[in-house]
């Protein structure tokens, strides 16, 4: 029993010893572990930075352990032994680097480091390190946070609809540096973008801090379907130490096709919130005469999208355009109708409908204009066209028709010579006129000449010009039509009486008033005539001709 007393306190005498040796020797053994910088973002890294040093001769040292995971992974770099020289005796320290990369976001405590020098252990602890998302910087000196954010106003918007993206600069305090941060948006590829203007700094509280929020935003219209990915924005800080660039997550939207269900027919493709109106320049025009029919389109959305209106059918109207008119905005389209009434009384311009697609709602909507009532008056030398309705107008063109019809026989021949004001084909047809009158036999008909006439003018530079064409066309018509059935007066409504009462057909009537009121609208209201339009309207023009000469001579 008294050895075994004696073999206990020699051992707790050898482990005093032991740990007496091991305080001694760990005064003289120094070990630190250094993370730099202790903020970084999610896409930089950190540097660990570990030694392990002493007045002795170190030898019998183990590589440091630790592990920082999940929040770090750990890549060796490089370890390095320095010798020195220390009372007259050789001590080394040893020193290894590591690349801390970031696993997630966070403020992070790192665990201990285990040194180990000739079995005995030794424990340095790097302290904290703060990993932000690559949209935020803080300022470790003044505590300032510096954040960008890029946000849709709907992530599933419809094609051609409009989406609003905005990029915002939030920040707590103003970088100490002369220069400004700059601002790098995406380039928004599968989009139709529209710059919206800068709105001015705001201030707001965000989870009990108070920002400064600087905006710039942009108008989407997605021009195909599907899924479309909008990459990262980005900021630029001039940091003292250097510049640091701050990114916003990228967004995917996920463009819808516009619904097939409901779509009406008269549906062209507007996308947007829309409203339709119309006015005309005055409320009162002379028959054969152009009144020009303006219609607005406005609103919010894709006006890339609009187009112009259809325009219903108008009884005894020719209606030409649309042309783009003037007044229009970045809001707006303006469309330009010619209308050209042939028949003397009150002509309705009716509601004029206007289908879109309103994505807010998901629908097709449907928008109209207010009805325009017009009065056609009768033109100053026309007195067969009006139709008023008391019994002493009916008198008097009746009256007038029974005069008209007795002196029609005593003026023909009056009528065959009077001299005419002609363009490019008067000057033939008199000549025919004058040797009628003189008694000699004519060498071609009127009609021969008329077409002939009419090919010179498709050849010549007078269908260069809009205007000069629809004049000299009409003049020529206006001079068969006087040489065959001898006019009372140069215009739309003598030449539909005469017609009809020489048996022409109504279709016939029908496409020789259009070609004429053709010619009046580009007479008194001039728009591009092309060469091809020009020549469809010479060749209707022959093809009737022809029909009235078979009608005439059968």
């Amino acid at each position: 029993m008294l050895c075994t007393w004696q073999n206990l306190w020699g051992i707790i005498a050898g482990i005093a010893f032991i740990s007496c040796a091991t305080a001694a020797q760990s005064q003289e053994i120094n070990v630190a572990a250094v993370v730099s910088p202790r903020h970084i973002q999610l896409n930089e890294k950190a540097k660990l930075e570990l030694t392990i040093s002493g007045n002795t001769f170190i030898k019998h040292i183990d590589v440091p352990t630790f592990n920082f995971l999940p929040a770090f992974l750990a890549v060796p770099l490089h370890a390095s032994t320095t010798p020195r020289l220390i009372e007259n005796k050789i001590a080394v320290s040893m020193a290894w680097a590591y690349e801390l990369i970031p696993q997630k976001v966070g403020d992070f405590a790192l665990s201990d480091i285990r040194f180990s020098y000739q079995g005995t252990p030794y424990f340095a602890n790097p302290g904290t390190i703060r990993v932000t998302g690559t949209d935020t910087y803080v300022d470790v000196s003044t505590g300032g946070i510096h954040k960008v954010e890029a946000v849709v106003d709907t992530p599933n918007p419809y094609h051609n609809a409009a989406v609003t993206y905005t990029f915002r600069y939030l920040y707590t305090t103003v970088l100490p540096t002369r220069d400004s941060p700059t601002p790098s948006l995406p380039a928004f590829p599968g989009f139709l973008v529209e710059e919206l203007p800068s709105m001015p700094t705001q201030t707001k509280q965000i989870r009990g801090k108070m920002f400064r929020v600087q905006e710039f935003a942009r108008r989407l219209y997605p021009q195909k379907t599907g899924r479309i990915v909008i990459e990262p924005a980005s900021l630029t800080l001039p940091l003292p130490r250097g510049r640091k660039t701050l990114r916003t997550a990228p967004l995917t939207l996920t463009i819808q096709p516009l619904p097939e269900i409901g779509k009406p027919p008269q549906f062209t493709g507007a996308v947007g919130e829309y409203q339709i109106s119309a006015q005309t320049a005055r409320g009162k025009v002379e028959a054969g005469s152009a009144l020009t029919l303006s219609i607005r389109i406005s609103g919010r959305g894709n006006m890339q999208t609009v187009t112009a209106p259809k325009m219903p059918p108008l009884s005894g109207v020719i209606v030409n355009g649309p042309n783009r008119g003037e007044g229009a905005t970045p809001e707006s389209h303006v469309y330009a109708y010619a209308l050209l009434p042939a028949r003397v009384g009150t002509l309705q311009i009716p509601a004029i409908e206007y289908v879109y697609f309103n994505p807010r709602r998901g629908t097709y909507e449907t928008t109209q204009t207010t009805p325009i009532p017009i009065t056609v008056l009768p033109h100053p030398n026309d007195i067969g066209d009006s139709e008023p309705d008391n019994t002493a107008w009916r008198a008097w063109i009746l009256l007038l028709g029974l005069l008209f019809v007795g002196l029609a026989t005593g003026g023909y021949l009056w009528y065959r010579t009077r001299s005419r004001a002609a363009v490019g084909t008067g000057p033939v047809i008199e000549k025919r006129v004058s040797s009628v009158a003189a008694g000699e036999a004519p060498t071609s008909s009127t009609a021969e000449m008329v077409i002939s006439d009419l090919k010179t003018l498709e050849d010549s530079n007078t269908t260069e010009n809009a205007t000069a064409f629809g004049n000299a066309l009409a003049q020529t018509l206006y001079q068969y039509f006087d040489a065959t059935f001898a006019l009372s007066q140069r215009n739309i409504a003598s030449v539909r009486a005469v017609c009809t009462q020489a048996g022409v057909s109504e279709p016939i009537l029908q496409e020789l008033v259009d070609i004429l009121t053709k010619c009046d609208y580009h007479r008194f209201a001039p728009v591009p005539l092309s060469a091809a339009e020009r020549k469809a309207l010479i060749a209707r023009a022959e093809a009737i001709i022809h029909h009235i000469e078979h009608l005439q001579n059968p």
